[in-house]
């Protein structure tokens, strides 16, 4: 450059002013839809990793609906309906009980105890609140509602059984085909009968499949993140608790001279439950007899363990030809494991 040229000033067009504009507008945009971008993905594993929007629940979908309960009531129903497969009652008394509980407890357990088959679901009094102290009061744990049920059908089973209860009040007899407002009338309910109605359809869709009646049609939705410690020993002793009949535990006897009072016996697992690994890496596979009558016993402990798994850890549920995963909160097919075996597992992988 010569020593006496003069700096030329550039003159900006209007295509160059427009392309400037674009590059603008093109930083400004990009650094715009990064920043959106990595708020999404934020929020995104903000809300995943802390199960934000999870809707904790167990439900049965059905044609006309979707019947759901918290998965603490639905834990409760299954303890309840297993409790009426054990002791051979037809179905519908697991439907009426569900009901009734639904109307006295909403499922929730009114009186704490540590013995599973005791919890107290049920309210307390009879029919006639006016009765007063001397009114007959109803059992409120599971064992005591279904001692009522079994004492009120056999006051309707057969000539010998009425007349050996002349003096019960009319109507108090239970039957399978009762609606489930007469059932509370004839099992002394203390709440108006005409309360307990509106329970029926969702009593009768989880009683049903808890009791072996349907397969596959309840699912529960839980959380990871608030996941108990895996406990298949905890597992193990609630099913010995409600379903030894139904699953054929046997028990262990006393030595003979020792007193039966004093004796303690314990629960023979043999061919019944076969347990391997601890803790999360720990796997149950519960053997139950063929279908036997009403009761699919394949499928009543199926459903029974999802409804569990919230209190136990449980991960994943095989039955037949599906699989519950706790991560999906939905039953898929898989290949057979077993058709006389319920595989539960208690690892995420």
């Amino acid at each position: 450059m010569r020593p006496n040229a003069r700096h030329r000033s550039v003159v900006a067009t209007r295509p160059m002013v427009r392309r400037r504009r674009r590059r603008r507008a093109l930083v400004a945009l990009g650094i715009t839809t990064a920043l959106v971008a990595g708020t999404g993905y934020g929020a995104w594993q903000y809300i995943e990793q802390n199960e934000y929007l999870l809707d904790e629940r167990c439900e049965v979908a059905l044609p006309e609906q979707v019947q759901r309960l918290s998965p603490a009531q639905a834990h409760n129903a299954a303890m309840i309906s297993v409790s009426a497969v054990d002791r051979e009652l037809p179905p519908q008394a697991a439907v009426h009980a569900v009901g009734i509980s639904l109307q006295e407890s909403e499922l929730t357990v009114r009186q704490a105890t540590n013995e599973r088959d005791s919890r107290v679901l049920f309210a307390r009094g009879a029919r006639d609140w006016s009765q007063g102290a001397s009114a007959q009061v109803a059992e409120a744990s599971i064992d005591g509602f279904y001692d009522m049920l079994e004492e009120r059908w056999a006051a309707g089973d057969g000539d010998a059984e009425k007349e050996q209860n002349e003096d019960a009040e009319q109507g108090s007899a239970w039957t399978p085909e009762l609606s489930l407002d007469e059932a509370a009338e004839a099992l002394d309910r203390p709440h108006n009968p005409s309360f307990y109605p509106q329970h029926t359809d969702r009593a009768r869709a989880f009683a049903l499949p808890l009791a072996g009646q349907q397969p596959v049609v309840m699912s529960c939705t839980l959380p990871q993140l608030d996941a108990p410690e895996a406990d298949p020993q905890g597992l193990t002793e609630e099913l010995v608790a409600l379903m030894p009949n139904a699953l054929g535990v046997s028990f262990t006897e006393a030595p003979e001279g020792q007193d039966d009072e004093e004796f303690e016996p314990e629960p023979v697992l043999d061919g019944v439950v076969e347990l391997s690994g601890e803790g999360s890496t720990a796997e149950m596979v519960i053997h139950v007899p063929e279908r036997s009558g009403d009761y699919d016993y394949l499928w009543m402990v199926a459903h029974w363990a999802v409804a569990a798994a919230y209190d136990y850890g449980v991960q994943s549920v095989a039955a037949g030809p599906y699989e519950w995963n706790r991560d999906s909160g939905t039953w898929e097919r898989q290949e057979t494991v077993s058709d006389d075996a319920v595989v539960i597992g208690f690892s995420r992988d």
